[in-house]
């Protein structure tokens, strides 16, 4: 038999010079007999598309907690025919819940800074995924403002789309239901960067 999907993995925690920052949260899956939670982290991972009571709601974020907060919560998947994830949440904005039974949640927005001397954003959430890919009136959640992936809803032969390199974006999810023999993986997470800002001379 083909193995139930599984949640997805958390985000590994950065350091240097003595600042550690934690990864984000994996998001739920959307498997009827297995939990559901997205994980919590430095941002939520997005619930799975299945009701919470059904297996369990969105990822908290901020964890462990610190001041200024790191990030925001994931969103809240559905349930119905089809399955739609909450999105993941992202560095200011918490992810978007699943709006019907195939729309999916589209992923928190990052922050913008202008250390590099232009304003960037980064940090943005991973969009949901939502109910068999291809479908008819399917929708994956867009990615986050800031490098988030955006879900997957569209084809299966494709899984969520990665986050952006070097803005520690979260990637997207892999909408799929009753469709084990073509199940894909969502996205993985963009790398995140270091930026050294120094006084040069006087």
């Amino acid at each position: 038999c083909t193995p139930a999907p599984i949640s997805a993995m958390d985000g590994i925690a950065s350091s240097s010079f003595g600042i550690s920052a934690a990864g984000g949260g994996g998001g739920g899956q959307g498997n009827n007999n297995s939990p559901h939670a997205g994980r919590s982290g430095g941002s939520g991972g997005g619930a799975g598309g299945r009701h919470p009571s059904q297996g369990g709601g969105p990822g908290a974020g901020n964890t462990p907690p610190v001041s200024p907060p790191q990030g925001n919560a994931g969103g809240t998947g559905t349930s119905n025919n089809n399955t739609a994830a909450g999105g993941g949440g992202g560095a200011s904005a918490v992810g978007a819940n699943g709006a019907s039974c195939s729309v999916a949640g589209a992923g928190g927005a990052g922050v913008a800074t202008s250390i590099t001397a232009s304003p960037v954003t980064r940090a943005g959430g991973g969009g949901g995924g939502a109910g068999y890919p291809g479908g008819a009136g399917n929708s994956a959640g867009s990615g986050g403002a800031g490098g988030g992936g955006a879900g997957n809803a569209t084809s299966p032969s494709v899984g969520g789309v990665a986050g952006t390199a070097n803005t520690g974006g979260g990637g997207g999810g892999y909408g799929s239901q009753y469709d084990n023999a073509n199940a894909k993986t969502g996205g993985a997470g963009g790398s995140g960067i270091v930026v050294i800002r120094y006084k040069y001379q006087n």
